[in-house]
């Protein structure tokens, strides 16, 4: 899932603005322009390519979120198409823990994801059953938990603790337009693209997303240019959970649909606070 860049003279003034006041001034630029601008991406017709798994539908429940991702053997392209041996590899992970609302009927939402990983991206494929999608940002980046979305959660070296104003983890929420949402130092919702490579594809009522994730320390710097993502390595242990969020046209989302029975209060501590997550060990 890729939005068309801006203008020429818009991409000129964010170039300005980047010199100016500094690389966080231009993603909140950014985020704002493209919240107003971006229509729901259209979705790649993968159903022709036999994108889709056709299996029947089989996934493992994990209560205590702990999961394990296989090296992957080849190159994995992030075009929501699951043909590379190492998608046939992995195995399906539910995201069926109600963490907010009642649990869905299995027609309105199931979900399920798999991981693999490489020294440089996270991989994660998520197949959901959505009968109604509701873009993300349909009221705005300011209210881009409201509508449908994956949110990936991240702590790099799983140490835990408080995130929501800093880079302690992540809470990325993938949104139907492309883009990964967080809370910035400034505490302000933008955008962290750079950190996430995003496709999606649609056969019915279902949707296959496709993501590459870099993974960065505590020490990642809206400010800066250079910050650099962490290599990754056999054995290596990441605070890790992921759900979806499911609104049906209304308001506010319905459900909170999550990959472990508990997410510290109410379910919803996740945004704010990695010791909830789950556990993420990176194998050979």
């Amino acid at each position: 899932m890729r939005i068309l860049s801006h203008y020429t003279t818009k991409a000129a003034f964010l170039a300005i603005l980047l010199t100016a006041c500094g690389p966080q001034a231009a993603r909140e630029q950014t985020s704002r322009e493209q919240a107003m601008e971006d229509t729901q991406a259209t979705d790649s017709d993968a159903a022709a390519k036999d994108c889709f798994d056709p299996s029947p539908y089989a996934a493992s429940d994990s209560p205590d979120g702990v999961f394990n991702a296989y090296k992957t053997t080849g190159k994995i392209s992030i075009d929501a198409c699951m043909q590379e041996q190492d998608w046939a590899k992995a195995n399906w992970q539910a995201m069926s823990f109600a963490w907010m609302g009642d649990p869905p009927a299995q027609e309105d939402y199931r979900g399920r994801f798999k991981v693999a990983w490489d020294q440089n991206y996270l991989y994660i494929l998520v197949e959901v059953q959505d009968d109604t999608l509701t873009p993300t940002l349909a009221s705005g980046v300011e209210n881009y938990w409201k509508g449908d979305y994956v949110e990936v959660f991240i702590d790099e070296d799983r140490s835990g603790g408080d995130h929501k104003f800093n880079h302690q983890a992540f809470a990325y929420h993938v949104s139907t337009e492309g883009h990964a949402i967080d809370q910035s130092t400034q505490e302000r919702a933008i955008f962290f693209d750079e950190h996430v490579e995003v496709t999606r594809a649609q056969q019915g009522d279902t949707y296959l997303w496709e993501m590459a994730i870099k993974l960065y320390d505590d020490t990642f710097d809206e400010e800066a240019k250079d910050n650099q993502p962490v290599v990754l390595q056999e054995g290596k242990e990441i605070g890790f959970s992921i759900a979806y969020g499911d609104n049906d046209g209304q308001n506010t989302r319905e459900n909170f649909m999550g990959s472990k029975a508990a997410h510290g209060l109410n379910n919803d501590e996740g945004y704010i606070n990695a010791d909830v997550f789950g556990k993420l060990t990176l194998n050979p």
